[in-house]
């Protein structure tokens, strides 16, 4: 570059006059001057950058280093933050897991105490009755700490145990109850397995049931058969004690029973009418049961001897043969003697009159049987009907969750259509067995007529 720039001078130089020739010489040389001034400085620079490269890439050496230990103490501090963030995720999963044994702890022995007041008999209520609410106040109780919360629970689960083992081998305690006849008495109360016993201080005994008053209610066993012994034991001596293998449901059972005046009654006004129907028709029955049984019937063969008769042209001996039967086919009988000289369907005319004069006799009182078969389901089911309007009136008032109180719309609903169907039943049983035994006799009388028509026809 320095000798194309020379050589450009020289070029210029030999082309310009004298007076710029020398211009230019002396432009040159302070040019020449300026650039080894500048090539010195260069220098210069060169060597001060020489010496103090080495000090500071020893520095800059030192500097990366450290560097690289302080990125090595930052892993390293990272590590210990990712391991303590670890170890208080794992120790706040672990607290919550521990909160969540101690909820369900807290939980689980409220429930026992529940389920502990549901078994309890009633006499035993005054000693678990406190520990028991303790325990369900403060498992509702959000005021209160976990720690605060485990007390009344672990309280009600010693008492639970403690009953337990009082119970194991019979326990012995006094207290007060509802006797026979409503006094409350004091007495001791013999606790075996699930059967309380109870005796009074005045000699009665009996088993302990809950009814409806906060006191238990005593039940005389058998009439009292078994008292002396009840009370022996509770004086600590020996006796027999009665046991009800069914826990108290057979008493509780015989105790719903009722007597029939006690059903029907329960059963709303629509069940007179009911049993009305049943009364006057069971009376019609047995009054036309009565009647078809004992229905004159001719003897067998007469008709064959009357005929003979009148073929051997005996007429006085045949009426005189006729009037010894009896009842419609008697004087059935009787009128076709009496006009068997006339035209055979003359004669007939005159029997199928007698047959037809017979039929609302022998028919007569049967279709109130029938009626009552009809309208012994449909007062049951108006019944049924008023019932159920009863118990919807009551639900208004009560709700649902009074079962007594439903109980008396209920059971005329279900009554009146129990008893509509045991009228109903056997009314339509009874209609056809009298209709048909009255068809029977009808029947009877019209084969006798065709065949009285059927001989005066061969005589003839």
């Amino acid at each position: 570059m320095k000798t194309f720039s020379l050589i450009c001078a020289a070029a210029c130089f030999a082309t310009l006059p004298l007076s710029a020739q020398t211009a230019l010489d002396k432009a040159a040389a302070d040019a020449e001057k300026k650039l080894e001034g500048a090539l010195a400085r260069l220098s210069d620079v060169r060597e001060t950058i020489g010496k103090e490269k080495i000090p500071l890439s020893t520095e800059r050496d030192k500097l990366f280093s450290d560097l690289q230990e302080l990125r090595r103490e930052a892993d390293r501090a990272q590590r210990v933050s990712d391991n303590q963030s670890a170890d208080l995720s794992s120790y706040e999963n672990t607290l919550s897991q521990q909160q969540e044994m101690v909820d369900y702890l807290i939980s689980l022995s409220a429930e026992f105490g529940r389920g502990l007041g549901a078994q309890l008999d009633p006499s035993e209520f005054a000693f678990y009755e406190d520990e028991i609410s303790a325990s369900e106040q403060a498992a509702e109780d959000p005021y209160m700490t976990p720690l605060e919360k485990l007390g009344p629970q672990k309280a009600v689960v010693t008492a639970g145990l403690d009953r337990m083992e009082a119970l194991s081998g019979g326990a012995l305690y006094t207290g007060k109850a509802i006797t026979e006849g409503g006094l409350l008495e004091e007495g001791t109360y013999i606790r075996f397995g699930p059967v309380t016993y109870f005796a009074s201080q005045s000699g009665k005994a009996g088993l302990v049931q809950q009814g409806s008053s906060i006191d238990p209610i005593v039940l005389p066993i058998a009439d009292g058969a078994f008292d002396s012994g009840i009370v022996a034991v509770a004086k600590g001596g020996e006796g027999v004690l009665p046991l009800d293998a069914t826990l108290n449901n057979a008493m509780a059972i015989a105790a719903t029973k009722e007597t029939l005046l006690e059903h029907i009654q329960k059963g709303g006004i629509w069940i007179f009418p009911i049993l009305g129907f049943a009364f006057v028709s069971l009376a019609v029955a047995a009054f036309k049961a009565f009647e078809l049984i004992t229905l004159p019937k001719p003897k067998e063969g007469i008709l064959a001897e009357v005929l003979s008769k009148l073929a051997e042209k005996k007429k006085d001996e045949a009426i005189h043969l006729a009037n010894s039967a009896h009842g419609p086919m008697g004087r059935m009988i009787q009128q076709g003697v009496r006009y068997s000289d006339h035209d055979p369907e003359l004669v007939e005319e005159i029997l199928y009159e007698s047959m037809v004069e017979t039929q609302p006799k022998v028919m007569r009182l049967l279709p109130f049987i029938s009626v009552t078969a009809a309208v012994a389901p449909l007062l049951g089911l108006l019944g049924t009907v008023t019932g159920m309007i009863n118990t919807f009136n009551r639900i208004k008032i009560f709700g649902t969750g009074d079962a007594k109180s439903l109980s008396g719309g209920i059971s005329e609903a279900l009554i009146t259509t129990e008893f509509g169907l045991i009228v109903a039943i056997p009314s339509l049983l009874l209609y056809a067995i009298l209709s048909r035994k009255a068809k029977g006799y009808l029947a009877r009388m019209e084969k006798m007529s065709i065949s009285f028509i059927n001989g005066i026809k061969t005589i003839g």
